[in-house]
Formats: structure tokens, C-alpha cells, sequence
């Protein structure tokens, strides 16, 4: 039976456009989707926008402009960014579609019949830009809010309250039973720590007196939706709950989510599921930070990166191996022009790009098309045997979240070739007709091993996966299956145009 997959990013809120903070999460989904597909997989992919709250209100109101066209063009750009960047996505969920609207619905009246939701008054800390009340013990040392640096404001209100305390026992449960559920462990146990502490019920409404943009509680129509308790359903949803639950798809669900929303997904997410009688998703797997001078990347610093400058400038698909190779997953990370611009040429222009202009260059002139595979020497064997010592370290990098490692082994890959390359010396053998035979032989040595690194890297760099295979004359799909990065091939159809794959960049002098 084929195995299925259901990843997810969060959806995108449409107070900003997209940046590298949202580029991180959305690249790795879709780095591991085709990872996934390559081996077989069924996998669907999930992304959106996030299009409720008290902040997208008062950011139409400033443009005087109707809150729907507000939220229209920003989640068009979303969607556009990404097909730009060609990222695979299956789904793209917008919590203002009409069929969330009636499932949010749906879901809260649920709970409210089973008791699960109760009105009280409240005073407290409210965070706008958090679009929640926060407790004095989330608050820094000078009393703002860790993420927004603002004070909360106190507000006394009468809202509607889900009872998360219950399930607190439950979450702990599920952890307990399940360790793999949030990774990296870190965040495991930082979830385990802050659900020692006693845990509070969960404000889900706000009175429509302050807020009109949101969805409407079925059960009060004084009130709309908390924008976190509206957004996070949108997991479950899109598998075609509650009429058509694939639970299938769901049971093999993973979230791929930034540490700033740790606690609304693991915790807030978990209540809001037993509640509803569904388990958790299998996994939450949780990135770091891309910093700029220390400090987080964020549109209200104003010291964001957009992704599809950064392809435009430095060339397709660099930066998802940048983000890839300098990030390890779970921790935090800086992003500088600098170090860009040396992965670019270190890794790609001068390694990819020149061992592959290289070798086809000195296809094109000597060439013939065949080997014998009876030619191959023990040298040649060696040299091919680090095909399956690359794959395995490929796939272990990924069955870990250590795609750097993945990067590391795959950059191995292609310094062997170039060692190979110069051991053999294919120059000095052409110039010798009596070694025409042996040239042949390791000339296709070196395109066996361009396949194999160019068909593990299509995750990464599906462009130039597939210019080099074009090139070398392989017609498979690298999509379709890994095991064309081991296929014997002796005959290779050279293209007459080698492929400029990556040039070397300059940083910008401004």
C-alpha cells in the first residue's frame, strides 16, 4: 500500500507580505514533498492565508480600504510568490472561503453543546498584535510583550471561554505517549515545562463592539471568532472534515510551523482536538529564526527579506539551498548578503555549475556516446560506490530534520567527482588515440555520478535537476522515483549546449 503524507505550513497572516521568515517554512514543505514523492509517497501539501483579527481591520481602515479587497490582494501575492518560486503546493486555504466559515461554525457549536464552552468575564493584559490576553509570566523583563515589544493594554471584557484547562492532563498524556510528536526535542520540552504550570481556559470570541472582522459565533451574534481558534482548523478541515474526514490523511499529518507558535499549536491545537474527539497530528516540527543583526526578521521592525528578490538577484532556487544549508532546523539562524553570495558561488556556481560545464565540455569534443561496462576499473568502481553512500546519507539528513547534513553529504558527492575528474585526467587521455577506450569509460563514470547528484538535489534545486539531466540526456522524470540516482547507465545522449546552471554573484555594493 502506498504510504500518504499530509504536510502543512501555518497559514500566512495577511498583515505582511511574504518575507523570509515565511519563505523558511513553506521551501522546507516543499523540499520534503518532493523528497517524499521521490520515494514513492502520495503527499498533500497545504498552504494559505490567515485572513481574520483585530490588526487586519484597523490595517484596512488606515488604507480606507474594504477589509475583503484588503485581504484578496495580499493573499494573491501569497499564492503568487509561491507559484513564482514554484513551490508544489496541493491546497491553498483561505480562512475567509466560505466553506471554513460554515466548519469553524460548525466546530464551535459543537463544543458549546457539549459544554466545552462557557461565558465569563475577564480582565487582563491584551497584546493587539498577538490578538490575545497574555499572563504576566510571558512578558520580558520590561514588561512588553517578547514579540511585538510593546506593553499589553489592560481590558475588561465578558467573552466566551473554551475550557482548555481540562485537557491539560490529556496533552501531557499524548506527549508522554507519543516523543516524536514535537520535534526538535527542545520544543518538546519546553511544551512538557509550561504544561506543568497550571493552564488556563482559552478566550475564544471577541465582542463585535471592537471587532466586526471575523467569523460570527453560531450561538451569539454579539461576537466573532478569536482569530487563533478560527485559523487552526484549517488543518482539519481541508481533510474534509466532519462529513468527509479522510482520516487516513489526517492520521499522517505534520505540521511545519515557526517556535513563535509553539504554544498555540501544541497546545491550544491539542485541546481544540480532543475536544473534538480527534487525535493530534503525528508530528509538529518546529524552525528557528532567520535573524538580521541579532533580531528577529519581522514587517514591524521593518528589516525583512523578500524571497523573490533574492531569486532575481543571486539565481532560481539558490536561495532554498542557502536556507537549507544554513539553517540547522530548530535553531536559530542569520541571514547576511555576505554569506549568501559565498554559498552561491562555493557550492553551486563553482561546484554544480563548473563540474558539470566541465565534464559535458569535454563530453561534447571526445564522447562517442556508449562504455562497456566490462571497462570499469577498480578505480571506476570506487568511484561509483560513492552513489550509495550519498543516498543513504541523504535520506538520514532527512529522517533527522538535518538537511544541512543532507547538503554536506551531497557537496561531498560532487568534490569526489571533481578529484575523479583530476586523477583520471580525460584532457591528457584525448590526446592519446591509443586510450580512446579508457577516455570513453571514465568520461561515462563521470556522467553516472552527475546523474546520481543530480537527481538526489531535485528536492532542493528541481531547476537545475533537470537542466543536468536534460543535458546528460536522461528522459526520466527525477520527480518520479530516487532510484534513477543508482541506475547503471552506459550510454549517455550528450546535449550540444551545456547548461549555465549557476554564475558566480557579487554582493550588492549598496
Amino acid at each position: 500500500m502506498t504510504k500518504r503524507s499530509y504536510l502543512t505550513t501555518p497559514l500566512y497572516y495577511v498583515n505582511a507580505r511574504p518575507h523570509l521568515g515565511h519563505s523558511y517554512t513553506t521551501i522546507v514543505a516543499d523540499v520534503m514533498k518532493r523528497h517524499r514523492l521521490q520515494r514513492g509517497e502520495e503527499v498533500v501539501f497545504l498552504t494559505g492565508t490567515d485572513e481574520h483579527g483585530e490588526k487586519i481591520e484597523q490595517m484596512a481602515k488606515t488604507q480606507d480600504r474594504p477589509v475583503m479587497d484588503f485581504v484578496n490582494e495580499v493573499s494573491a501575492d501569497f499564492r503568487a510568490t509561491w507559484e513564482k518560486m514554484g513551490i508544489s503546493f496541493d491546497i491553498f486555504y483561505r480562512t475567509t472561503q466560505l466553506d471554513h466559515v460554515a466548519k469553524v461554525k460548525h466546530a464551535l457549536q459543537t463544543l458549546k453543546d457539549k459544554g466545552e464552552i462557557v461565558f465569563r468575564e475577564y480582565e487582563g493584559l491584551y497584546c493587539v498584535g498577538c490578538e490575545r490576553f497574555l499572563t504576566e509570566s510571558e512578558l520580558n523583563a520590561k514588561g512588553l510583550c517578547p514579540d511585538h515589544e510593546k506593553k499589553p493594554e489592560p481590558r475588561k471584557e465578558a467573552n466566551y471561554f473554551f475550557l482548555m484547562s481540562k485537557y491539560q492532563g490529556a496533552i501531557l498524556a499524548h506527549i508522554e505517549a507519543h516523543p516524536d510528536f514535537i520535534q526538535p526535542e527542545q520544543f518538546k520540552n519546553e511544551t512538557v515545562s509550561f504544561l506543568k504550570q497550571p493552564l488556563g481556559d482559552l478566550c475564544i470570541s471577541r465582542p463585535k463592539a471592537r471587532l466586526t472582522w471575523g467569523i460570527e459565533l453560531p450561538f451569539d451574534s454579539n461576537y466573532v471568532t478569536y482569530v487563533w481558534f478560527d485559523a487552526l482548523l484549517n488543518y482539519l478541515c481541508a481533510t474534509g472534515w466532519p462529513e468527509n474526514f479522510d482520516q487516513g490523511m489526517w492520521s499522517e499529518c505534520t505540521h511545519l510551523i515557526g517556535k513563535d507558535i509553539l504554544k498555540t499549536h501544541a497546545i491550544y491545537w491539542s485541546a481544540m482536538l480532543l475536544a473534538l474527539g480527534v487525535k493530534p497530528p503525528k508530528h509538529l516540527q518546529v524552525g528557528g529564526f532567520w535573524l538580521i543583526d541579532g533580531t528577529k526578521m519581522s514587517k514591524s521592525l521593518g528589516n525583512v527579506v523578500r524571497p523573490l528578490e533574492m531569486e532575481e538577484k543571486f539565481g532560481k532556487d539558490t536561495l532554498r539551498f542557502f536556507l537549507l544549508r544554513e539553517m540547522s532546523f530548530g535553531l536559530d539562524a542569520t541571514f547576511g548578503i555576505e554569506s549568501y553570495v559565498n554559498c552561491v558561488n562555493a557550492y553551486l556556481a563553482n561546484g554544480m555549475g563548473n563540474l558539470v560545464s566541465r565534464v559535458l565540455t569535454l563530453c561534447q569534443k571526445n564522447f562517442k556516446g556508449s562504455f562497456p561496462e566490462t571497462s570499469l576499473t577498480d578505480a571506476d568502481r570506487k568511484a561509483l560506490e560513492k552513489r550509495a553512500q550519498t543516498v543513504v546519507a541523504w535520506d538520514k539528513g532527512f529522517s533527522e530534520l538535518k538537511f544541512q547534513n543532507s547538503l554536506k553529504a551531497w557537496s561531498e558527492l560532487v568534490t569526489h567527482v571533481d578529484l575523479y575528474v583530476n586523477e583520471m585526467k580525460p584532457w591528457a587521455l584525448a590526446k592519446d588515440p591509443a586510450l580512446s577506450d579508457r577516455l570513453q569509460t571514465v568520461l561515462g563514470v563521470c556522467l553516472q555520478l552527475i546523474q546520481t547528484m543530480a537527481v538526489l538535489i531535485y528536492p532542493v534545486l528541481p531547476h537545475a535537476s533537470r537542466e543536468t539531466l536534460q543535458a546528460i540526456g536522461v528522459e526520466k522524470d527525477p520527480a518520479a522515483s530516487v532510484d534513477l540516482a543508482l541506475e547503471n547507465r552506459f550510454e549517455f545522449k550528450v546535449s550540444l549546449t551545456v547548461p549555465k546552471l549557476f554564475m558566480r554573484v557579487q554582493a550588492p555594493l549598496d
